[in-house]
């Protein structure tokens, strides 16, 4: 015979209705939640696996934001050099030029000297481009004042400087070497391409280097023959020129001044094909950056799968659980309060 005990019916009891309450509490908290698990402890492996694709795509979230902001700066970036090799370099300055420089069009070479002078200014205004608040064109120093200005020499005479250099610094000079070094700055962004540092120094295959510094796309420094290479500069010395002609006939101030329009046309127009060469490659890498955008974006994407078929409770079958869950419950609570409801000498034979 089994001598059953009032109290030991109690503490069977209350240890099987607290399993029933436990297991109803967490089927419905995983409705609520629609999570398959709230701790570390209820699912470690699970828990381990979730928190290195998180890990993963957190990178990955990072590289893409990155990634967008640059593109749109690219891209941006594109538009303003199509501006100037299109509408005003190719367009507006060199049929000034090459008007100025026709006979039968002399008696405009004044006003076709400001026309150069405006296009100038133009190219100066569209190299100062931003993008949010940083300066597009400014280099590695995108930020503060703008890199391009217009200057006023001692003789009247205007010129450009970038980030407070003269872009028409001779070679060997120490404002060449200035520019020349700000034409090889780089800041280098993570755009999915294997991040690697050997020795703490950055292997730049792995990187993109985001920094545009406009000089590189319009030119600096001088040729051989002492002209200026920069595109805003070869225009304001043929406006000079041209606005040194007689304002009633439109003949030339000199020979020489005749001779040096020719030159700086022809010179206008070779700068033309360097500056289209220019955006063709800053095309290509705004297309790289456009081409890493979609990769990451489904790398994200992907990533964010595999997190909630980890994380995510499927909905249908939690909400079974719970009505099981409750329903055991509700059996128990039944059952309990048929048998506690029972004396002492019931259990007793």
């Amino acid at each position: 015979m089994i001598r059953v005990t009032t109290n030991g019916t109690m503490r069977g009891y209350k240890s099987s209705l607290m399993r029933a309450t436990n297991t109803l509490n967490a089927a419905r908290n995983k409705v609520l939640t629609q999570s398959n698990y709230s701790s570390y402890a209820e699912d470690p492996a699970a828990a381990t696996q979730a928190f290195k694709l998180r890990r993963s795509f957190s990178r990955t979230h990072a590289q893409l934001d990155s990634t967008k902001a640059l593109n749109k700066k690219f891209a941006t970036a594109c538009d303003a050099l199509s501006s100037v090799k299109g509408d005003l370099a190719d367009g507006q300055a060199k049929i000034s030029a090459l008007a100025g420089l026709n006979d039968a069009n002399a008696s405009g070479r004044q006003p076709l000297g400001g026309v150069l002078e405006s296009s100038a200014e133009s190219i100066v205004q569209i190299m100062n481009s931003q993008y949010g608040s940083a300066f597009i064109f400014g280099g590695k120093d995108s930020l503060g004042e703008a890199p391009f200005q217009l200057a006023t020499a001692d003789d009247g005479s205007r010129y450009i400087t970038y980030r407070g250099v003269n872009v028409n610094a001779a070679e060997g000079t120490e404002d060449y070497a200035k520019l020349k070094a700000m034409t090889q700055e780089t800041s280098y962004v993570d755009v999915g391409s294997g991040l690697t540092e050997v020795d703490g120094e950055l292997i730049s295959s792995s990187a993109f280097n985001g920094a545009l510094t406009g000089i590189s796309f319009i030119g600096y420094g001088e040729d051989k023959d002492g002209d200026p290479k920069n595109m805003g500069s070869i225009m304001l010395e043929l406006s000079d020129i041209f606005k040194r002609c007689d304002s009633d006939t439109g003949a030339w101030a000199s020979d020489q001044d005749k001779e040096d329009a020719t030159r700086l046309t022809k010179k206008l127009t070779d700068g033309i094909s360097e500056i289209t060469n220019q955006w063709t490659a800053l095309d290509g890498r705004t297309s790289y950056l456009t081409t890493s955008e979609t990769r990451l974006t489904e790398m994200a994407d992907n990533l964010n799968k595999q997190i909630l078929g980890i994380e995510q409770a499927d909905l249908g079958s939690a909400i079974t659980d719970f009505s099981w869950a409750q329903y055991c419950y509700n059996a128990a609570l039944k059952v309990g309060n048929s048998i506690l409801s029972q004396s002492l000498i019931d259990y007793m034979n």
